[in-house]
């Protein structure tokens, strides 16, 4: 029996589909969407965190909705995207990564618990995609699970006179295995 042209079509759309869809997020990938509802460039989309295993590295991506460039973090100004990460399992963040222009590249900062860390490589690599990766048993990355949230602040005498703000999830955390 031979399959008919249309029966093979939908066979490779099928495959197609589930291919996508198995592959949209990775393993150990924790996702939070967050509505369009603050004005300025870094009103936020999406942020997704992953970690292989319990020691793995902590790979972070954040999404906008708007194309900005990457100048619009840059280090003199009051524009940024920060990365919260709570260790103990608390209300409050223990270290905050702090994401600006420096240079002419993009980096995070991070501080907290009394120590401040070496800059690391953020990527941009669309005009609405931050991406960055802490190093796994990193303090901001403890073995096992680690609590993310992200906060975007904005600044334009346009739309945000007095700053746009978001923070994705609006409340809570992503708990990532």
């Amino acid at each position: 029996m031979h399959a008919t042209p249309i029966r093979t079509r939908m066979l490779v759309a099928s495959l197609a589909a589930l291919a996508l869809v198995l592959t949209a997020a990775p393993a150990g990938a924790t996702q939070a969407s967050d509505p369009e509802d603050v004005s300025g460039k870094l009103d936020l989309k999406q942020i997704t965190a992953t970690k292989a295993d319990a020691t793995a590295p902590l790979h972070i991506t954040i999404v906008t909705y708007d194309n900005w460039k990457k100048a619009v973090l840059s280090d003199s100004g009051h524009n940024r995207v920060f990365v919260l990460f709570n260790t103990d399992s608390d209300s409050k963040a223990e270290y905050v990564g702090e994401i600006y222009e420096s240079g002419g590249n993009l980096v995070m900062v991070i501080t907290g618990s009394g120590s401040a860390f070496e800059p690391l490589k953020v990527r941009h690599p669309n005009g609405h995609t931050l991406k960055t990766v802490v190093p796994g048993s990193a303090p901001p990355n403890p073995d096992g699970n680690v609590r993310v949230a992200v906060k975007s602040r904005y600044v334009d005498a346009a739309d945000c006179a007095t700053a746009c703000k978001d923070r994705a999830p609006n409340g809570g955390w992503l708990t990532v295995p």
